[in-house]
């Protein structure tokens, strides 16, 4: 039987089983954004890794590779900040042509550092190997209190769905770059600069540094961790598209889950560019991926002090999406009209090309 027949997440139940030889000291293996392991009474070690890859998920020739390097850590620090935990170190392998120039291994790193400097964590070791294309594997170490820990799992109905910032610009980006390779106007220097300040972009600049350079949630989730165990019932981060995500919290939880399309809170870059190329903004973010936000499910009276404790801390928006209910409701959305429609889990999914 191919990959392609069961995908991504079909392998991975295949290879769960048998995983865990060990189990007094393992919380959390596979099926969460983090692995979770008790190293001392109160203090669980997390662990996680994401592998980028040449012509997968990122384009050599178009991306610098500050950017490449840059966020190839991110992703692993926006799963540290979905369990709600620190980032403490991290380990790097690269595999790479023995052609290609020491100068662009050295911005790689440049980019890994500079984000990783920003919250103080180490890049303590890794691995070199010779490839014939460029592949990056980042495993990432974090810590949390085993009580301020969120998994997936602890929806329950009742809950409000809520997630971070702003959805679909990720998107956009890459919808712009795709354009724009194809009609032969992009170059390396079309990239944003990685000091250029968010404030003064358009939206061309928005969409593009959504998508090469996301911004790991770490303060929202020390945020909500810090509203305590009563608040947060259920988190991950918006890497393959706000309705997968839905549908891996309700999946873990056992629950339906009701989104309202018009309180998605769609970028206003992927509004304005996705009207040009005649494009739903809604589809960007419900499906595109790779927005990084925090989308977490809280106690309905807990709503309020969420929004409080973000505005006093100068944090992004947060936006009250939906609700959480019984399982014999399903995954819905409510669109324009007030119909409800089922939300088909479509973010982005390795191996499922053959049967999309």
């Amino acid at each position: 039987m191919e990959i392609s027949k069961i995908g991504e997440f079909g392998l991975i139940s295949r290879i769960d089983d048998g995983c865990v030889n060990d189990p007094s000291s393992v919380v959390q293996g596979i099926g969460d954004d983090a692995a979770v392991v008790r190293v001392s009474p109160g203090c669980m070690l997390l662990i996680c890794t994401d592998m980028l890859v040449e012509d997968v998920h990122f384009i050599r020739c178009a991306a610098p590779w500050t950017h490449i390097g840059y966020k190839a850590v991110a992703v692993n620090l926006s799963d540290i900040a979905a369990m709600g935990g620190e980032p403490k170190h991290c380990v790097v392998s690269i595999a790479l042509p023995p052609s290609e120039r020491v100068e662009n291994v050295d911005r790689l790193y440049e980019g890994m550092k500079c984000l990783l400097a920003k919250d103080r964590v180490n890049l303590v070791g890794g691995d070199m190997v010779e490839s014939s294309i460029l592949a990056i594997s980042v495993t990432m170490v974090g810590q949390a209190d085993e009580k301020k820990i969120k998994y997936r799992y602890g929806a329950r109905p009742g809950d409000v769905v809520m997630v971070t910032g702003d959805l679909g610009a990720s998107a956009a980006g890459l919808h712009l770059l795709e354009a724009e390779l194809k009609s032969g106007t992009w170059t390396i220097n079309s990239a944003p600069d990685m000091e250029e300040q968010p404030h003064q972009e358009d939206p061309r600049s928005t969409a593009l540094r959504a998508h090469f350079l996301p911004v790991p949630r770490l303060e929202e989730s020390r945020t909500l961790v810090g509203l305590g165990p009563g608040c947060v019932t259920a988190m991950i981060d918006v890497s393959d598209g706000l309705a997968s995500e839905v549908g891996h919290i309700c999946d873990r939880s056992g629950t339906g889950a009701l989104i309202y399309s018009d309180l998605v809170p769609v970028s206003e870059s992927a509004r304005m560019i996705a009207d040009e190329a005649g494009i739903d903004p809604l589809e960007w973010a419900l499906f595109g991926g790779e927005d990084f936000e925090l989308l977490f499910t809280v106690s309905k009276g807990y709503v309020r002090d969420v929004e409080d404790a973000f505005e006093a801390a100068g944090l992004c928006r947060v936006t009250a999406i939906g609700e959480i209910t019984e399982p014999s409701l399903r995954r819905s959305i409510v669109i324009a009209g007030g119909e409800r429609v089922d939300l088909a889990r479509d973010g982005y999914v390795h191996f499922r090309q053959a049967f999309r």
